[in-house]
C-alpha cells in the first residue's frame, strides 16, 4: 500500500508492521511529517523485497535480512527497545545508517509486572488463584506471608526501565542499589539509590533480597549472570529476569532453584523462547512465570508513534536523533 506525496528527489519511508497495527490515520501523520516522501507498508519481507533500492527511512520490524541490500537506508526507528538481532547480523553494525529504538517506553509496564510478580509472591497469590479453581477457602499461613518494607533490592542495568523499578520499590519501603556498566568506581547516591559499577556486582549481590536483571542481550551480558552470582546470594533472596533470558545461565537457575541456593525466581523471558514444554522449569513450585509480556502497554502502538514522529521531525531538521542505538555495543 502506498500513500503517495511524490518528490522524485528523495527517497521513501516504509513502515513495516502488520496493517492491524498502523492505523491510516498514523500513515497519514508520517506522510505528513516526511516532507514530501513517499510511504510505504510493507507488513512482510515479501512486500518489502521490492522497494529496498529505494528505502530512506524504515519504521517499525524492517527485515534485518534485507537492510544490507538497502543503498539509501539512512534511519530505522524500531518499534521495540531491544536490538541484540544484530548480533545475528554483525555486518549491519559498520553500515552508516542510523538505528533508534523505542527506549523509555516500557517504564511504567515493566516496572508494575516486576511488583506483580513481586507481590503474588509475598503474598501466595497462586496458591489463592489454585484454591479458588478448586472451590476452596483457604488461609495460607501467617509464616509463608513476606513484606516488601526494610528490604534491598539490586537491579542489574540501571537505567530508565531499572530507575521506575527503583523509584516504586523505595516507595514500598525498599532500599535500593543500581548497577549501571558505566556506574561510578566508588558507590555514590542518586534520587535515593546508591548506584554501583557492574565490576562490582558480586560484592553487592549478599546484600540483595531480591535481584532483577533488566539487562540487554550484548555479547558481554550473555550468559553473565550464573552459578558464581547466585552461589553468593541470600538463601531467602529472588531473582527476577524481565530482561533477556539468555543473560542467565538457565541451567545454573534451574540448580539453584532445585538446590533452594535461592528462595525464587519470577521470569517474563526464558532461553529459548518459547520454553520448551519438557523444559524443567515448568515443574518447579519456587518459580513464577510469564511469557515474555512484561513490556506490552495498551497504547503500545499509539506511543512507539509518538516516537517515530518526534524523531522523524528531528531527522527532517537535521536534529540529533533521540533513543540512538550504538550498534557496535548493541544497545
Amino acid at each position: 500500500m502506498e500513500y503517495s506525496n511524490k518528490n522524485s528527489g528523495k527517497g521513501i519511508i516504509v513502515v513495516c508492521l502488520p496493517r492491524a497495527r498502523i492505523a491510516p490515520e498514523a500513515v497519514e501523520k508520517i506522510k505528513a511529517g516526511g516532507d514530501g516522501r513517499e510511504v510505504f507498508i510493507a507488513s512482510d519481507e515479501k512486500e518489502m523485497e521490492p522497494l529496498v533500492d529505494r528505502v530512506e527511512i524504515g519504521f517499525g520490524d524492517v527485515p534485518f535480512s534485507l537492510i544490507s541490500r538497502m543503498p539509501r537506508l539512512q534511519w530505522v526507528q524500531l518499534w521495540s527497545a531491544g536490538a541484540d538481532w544484530l548480533q545475528q547480523y554483525p555486518e549491519l553494525r559498520g553500515l552508516p545508517f542510523k538505528l533508534t529504538s523505542t527506549s523509555g517506553m516500557h517504564r511504567q509496564q515493566i516496572t508494575e509486572h516486576v511488583f506483580g510478580m513481586l507481590l503474588a509472591w509475598n503474598r501466595q497469590l497462586p496458591q489463592a488463584f489454585a484454591c479458588q479453581s478448586r472451590r476452596e477457602w483457604r488461609k495460607i499461613p501467617m509464616e509463608e506471608m513476606s513484606v516488601l518494607e526494610g528490604k534491598t533490592m539490586l537491579i542489574l542495568g540501571y537505567g530508565a526501565i531499572g530507575a521506575g523499578v527503583a523509584q516504586a520499590a523505595l516507595v514500598f519501603g525498599m532500599s535500593v542499589i543500581g548497577v549501571r556498566r558505566s556506574g561510578p568506581p566508588v558507590p555514590r547516591e542518586e534520587n535515593g539509590v546508591t548506584v554501583v559499577s557492574a565490576s562490582k556486582v558480586r560484592d553487592q549481590l549478599p546484600a540483595a533480597d531480591v535481584v532483577v536483571n533488566i539487562l540487554p542481550l550484548t555479547e558481554e551480558t550473555r550468559y553473565s549472570f550464573g552459578a558464581a552470582e547466585f552461589a553468593v546470594m541470600k538463601k531467602t533472596a529472588l531473582y527476577i529476569n524481565v530482561g533477556r533470558g539468555a543473560t542467565t545461565d538457565q541451567g545454573a537457575l534451574l540448580e539453584a532453584l532445585r538446590t533452594k541456593t535461592i528462595a525464587g525466581a519470577l521470569l517474563d523471558v526464558t532461553d529459548p523462547e518459547p520454553l520448551p514444554k519438557d523444559s524443567p522449569l515448568w515443574d518447579l513450585d519456587n518459580l513464577i512465570l510469564t511469557g515474555h509480556y512484561a513490556g506490552f502497554h495498551p497504547n503500545y502502538n499509539d506511543i512507539a508513534l509518538n516516537i517515530a514522529l518526534d524523531n522523524l521531525g528531528r531527522y527532517i531538521r537535521g536534529e540529533p536523533l533521540l533513543n540512538l542505538v550504538d550498534k557496535s555495543a548493541g544497545y
